[in-house]
């Protein structure tokens, strides 16, 4: 199984279905030239399903990722979590995940910090105080 998403998907929206996965498949074989073969004799396309949601993932614009949150706020005790949060994907499943994950790092750091126990190489837990840095994509 396997399940790809085109975004930002302008170029696309429009076109017939069956175009889509026939390119679809063209370029699955350029990138996989040793397992699928867009004319079939390779791995086999048992079924398809396209579907189409338009304005489901944001343009980006130029001088946007400024305005991207870190995880962690500057009120104290309040993160945030969440695909529009700095880190490297754009809006999207994989950005909400990798921002939690962000978001939970943040958390465990400064609750470490609270209990005296995040100063370096000798803090408790052996645990090292680390810097969290947003990533742009």
């Amino acid at each position: 199984m396997l399940e790809l998403v085109f975004a930002p998907a302008h170029d696309w929206i429009g076109k017939p279905d069956a175009e889509i996965v026939d390119a679809t498949m063209k370029e699955l074989e350029r990138l996989f030239p040793t397992e699928i073969s867009a004319d079939g004799s390779k791995a086999k396309l048992r079924k398809s399903i396209v579907v189409k949601t338009p304005m489901s993932v944001y343009k980006t614009i130029p001088n946007c990722e400024p305005a991207r949150p870190l995880q962690r706020s500057p009120v104290g005790n309040f993160y945030l979590a969440g695909d529009y949060t700095k880190q490297k994907y754009l809006a999207s499943m994989e950005g909400a995940v990798l921002s939690g994950k962000l978001a939970a790092k943040a958390i465990a750091e400064d609750a470490l910090e609270r209990q005296g126990g995040a100063s370096g190489a000798g803090a408790k837990g052996g645990v090292e105080k680390k810097e969290i840095v947003g990533v742009a994509a």
